[in-house]
């Protein structure tokens, strides 16, 4: 190994070394950075919440005997809660191979008409009359959105006539104020539909917008002008339980969300949906950066035990494509520097910033914490510590009137990927005078590296070689915007994650003054803020694009703040209450376009899979003079079109069949001329039956069907609609849906 020279440190008293606990390396290296920071949430209810990954043959009777609770399962990786006086126990179980902690640092945080006729769902709500079977609403579809700011009674969330409310279930996370849903054992499940629509959430107004977006009816906007993708779909929210959910929360808010209760939600949503016998899409508008960002965290693997078969996750790919916060160097025996900067800091008297940095597989890398002033001086430094020491250490340096605290937790093999991770949590109370800068060494080792600013804010960070008159231009790597698709909702392999661009760059507010900023973005352009790929494993990354710019929709008329008039679009009264649409921007208003559209998709074909959604998406994207040529690290495979997207979904009706006899065929699919049935080889003496969408068999026939032979419908004989093809002798079936243009 290249040894970094080891330099003196000032003022340095080192608190802790290692703890002994965490040595074994079953913790996350962000979890043992918070117990070594104080930084372990135990909730309202006194409990804590974790991701396991469990070992081949491990049981759960394990867990029952120390009092640990299982809340859901994905495969291998189990959401649990437990007493903190449990974490001993729970750290030395056999089998309880890998663990994450839900903690205080690096926040998961919120990614925050023309719309519609920019992704053309507006021709899918209109299908008759551009080409389709039906006009698709979403209907018998599960809309499932995690989130938190409901407004449950906003009108936009009852039936186009404001009739009805479409919210069928309602869990609350984050109040003990009734019994949580079966099988989990925290929060309040609410299913009365009247109790629904007065459990609104305090928590700003993020959900109301995202939701509406994605299955909003517009009831009471002029001409339902401001419905959603999916306006007849049924609804689920969810309001996350973050992991501060002592504190309240706010649009600035620190939301601090455990990715186990995230998962929780998902298990939640697909099992109602599986309950009532629809698909369900899930829409997640949220992120952070702790992780390898390469598809292997815990959150991740998870996702892709949960999604599949009508069971579909929809992502914002994230709000960085303007901040370099991300590190790359590949080390050739050489040693490298870079200021670690949290955007905000401007507005605060000291600075913190969490960064979490990754190595490549089978090397190993070494990093230095240096403290320095204006003048480029070193107020104090960490040794260089390696990521081999498997350990976590604590630093603090008091110096004149102002004081600086390192953390490091360094883990030379994650059991995630073998790569080598070292997490730095860094503060001081000296915004004007000081810096942090990260000094990184290795032979050989492939360096990435996310800085998410405060572990405690909802700040962003960066990296840079020169701040002001500090200018290390020479000497130090400035960060960049790539690779910033986000943990959460962007890295899954499972998941469709989205980057947005402008449909608008400017409207008419509520007030009559127009805002405009085409200065800024032109439409049609991709929106500055949307994050870019790849994945570290090379994947393209978002998937599609979608419109994230003022993009109207419902908020919540509990949390409306006099600045926000100048966003707000609209006021309507629906029973005796006003109620507000404003216009808000960010991937997370992308994300539920595309989750809408996946609605629309399942209404057309529930036997979609995750797989097929994306392919389907990711092939019926478009590209214009903005995109370029597609697939690109910007705007993936392209600006999602969801009237061809639903088109390809009819296509694929029938494919996922439950056929016990193989080599049903039918073609065209959708048809408007002839269409042709291609029987089984070994199906003897079969009947064919075609039985339209409510139930009526218009065709019940054995003549004409021959083993491996073709059985022509002519052309005229079916009236325009979907129908359901059987075929079957007695002993063995196959299925086949069909749509006649």
């Amino acid at each position: 190994m290249y040894l970094c020279m080891k330099s003196l440190y000032i003022c340095c008293v080192l608190l802790l070394s290692s703890i002994n606990l965490y040595a074994q390396g079953v913790l996350s290296n962000a979890s043992k950075l918070a117990a070594g920071s104080g930084d372990l949430i135990v909730d309202r209810d006194g409990l804590m919440h974790a991701l396991i990954r469990t070992e081949p043959g491990f049981s759960d009777s394990l867990f029952f005997s120390h009092g640990i609770v299982v809340n859901s399962k994905f495969g291998n990786i189990w959401s649990v809660q437990f007493p903190p006086e449990k974490l001993t126990a729970l750290a030395g179980i056999p089998g309880a191979g890998y663990i994450e902690l839900a903690t205080r640092s690096n926040a998961t945080r919120l990614k925050n008409d023309l719309e519609r006729q920019s992704t053309k769902a507006d021709k899918v709500q209109n299908g008759t009359q551009n080409g389709l079977p039906l006009d698709y609403s979403g209907k018998d579809v599960v809309v499932g959105i995690v989130d938190i700011g409901f407004q449950c009674d906003h009108p936009t969330f009852f039936t186009s006539d404001g009739a009805r409310t479409r919210i069928r279930r309602y869990w609350l996370q984050n109040t003990s104020a009734g019994l949580p849903p079966s099988g989990f054992s925290y929060g309040t499940e609410i299913r009365d539909t009247t109790i629904i629509q007065i459990a609104n959430d305090m928590d700003g107004s993020h959900g109301t917008h995202v939701a509406g977006i994605a299955a909003g009816s517009g009831f009471s906007s002029p001409g339902l002008q401001y419905r959603g993708v999916a306006p007849g779909a049924d609804l689920v929210f969810v309001s996350i339980k973050y992991s501060n959910d002592t504190l309240g929360g706010s649009a600035l808010g620190d939301y601090l969300v455990a990715n186990s209760t995230i998962l929780d939600a998902f298990s939640y949503i697909f099992n109602y949906a599986a309950s009532v016998g629809k698909p369900a899409v899930i829409n997640l508008s949220w992120g952070m950066h702790t992780g390898p960002h390469d598809g292997t965290s815990l959150f991740d693997k998870a996702v892709e035990n949960l999604t599949g078969q009508g069971r579909i996750i929809v992502g914002a790919n994230g709000n960085e494509g303007e901040n370099p916060m991300h590190f790359y160097h590949k080390f050739s025996q050489d040693t490298v520097g870079t200021i670690m900067i949290e955007n905000g800091r401007q507005f605060r008297k000291g600075e913190n910033v969490y960064a979490d940095f990754w190595g490549s597989a089978g090397t190993n890398f070494s990093m230095q914490i240096q403290i320095i002033d204006t003048n480029k001086n070193v107020m104090a430094e960490t040794p260089f510590i390696s990521s081999l020491s498997d350990l976590s250490y604590n630093y603090s340096f008091p110096f004149d009137s102002s004081l600086a605290k390192v953390s490091i937790v360094c883990e030379s093999k994650s059991p995630l990927n073998d790569k080598p991770n070292i997490t730095v949590n860094a503060s001081h109370n000296n915004q004007q005078r000081l810096l942090i800068v990260a000094r990184l060494c290795s032979d050989t080792s492939e360096v990435h590296g996310w800085n998410s600013g405060s572990a405690r804010q909802w700040t962003q960070g960066s990296f840079r070689n020169k701040v002001n008159q500090v200018n290390y231009e020479n000497k130090f790597i400035a960060g960049n915007s790539d690779y910033t698709a986000g943990e959460n909702g962007g890295t899954s392999k499972a998941i469709v994650s989205v980057g947005a661009y402008a449909a608008r760059s400017a409207y008419l507010n509520v007030r009559g003054k127009w805002v405009n900023d085409s200065g800024y973005v032109t439409p049609g352009n991709l929106a500055p803020f949307s994050s870019r790929g790849p994945t570290v494993d090379g994947r393209i990354k978002p998937d599609v694009t979608a419109p994230g710019y003022h993009v109207p929709s419902s908020i919540n008329n509990r949390q409306v703040a006099s600045w926000m008039m100048n966003e707000t679009l609209l006021k309507t009264v629906f029973r005796n209450d006003t109620n507000y649409w404003a216009a808000f921007n960010g991937t997370s208003m992308a994300s539920p376009h595309v989750a809408g559209i996946v609605a629309l998709m399942l209404e057309a074909n529930p036997s979609l899979d995750a797989a097929q959604v994306k392919q389907i998406l990711t092939t019926t994207a478009v590209s214009d003079q903005f995109t370029g040529t597609v697939p690109n690290m910007r705007y993936g495979y392209g600006k999602v079109d969801a009237l061809a997207a639903v088109a390809k979904a009819i296509q694929f009706a029938g494919i996922n069949s439950n056929f016990t006899e193989q080599g049903l065929n039918v073609y065209p699919n959708p048809a408007g001329s002839d269409c042709h049935i291609t029987l089984p080889d070994r199906l003897d003496n079969p009947r064919l039956r075609i039985i339209s969408i409510d139930g009526r068999a218009v065709l019940d026939t054995r003549a004409g069907l021959q083993p491996s032979g073709t059985y022509v419908i002519n052309n005229g004989v079916l009236a325009p609609g979907m129908y359901i093809i059987r075929l079957d002798n007695g002993k063995r079936q196959s299925i086949a849906k069909f749509i006649k243009l």
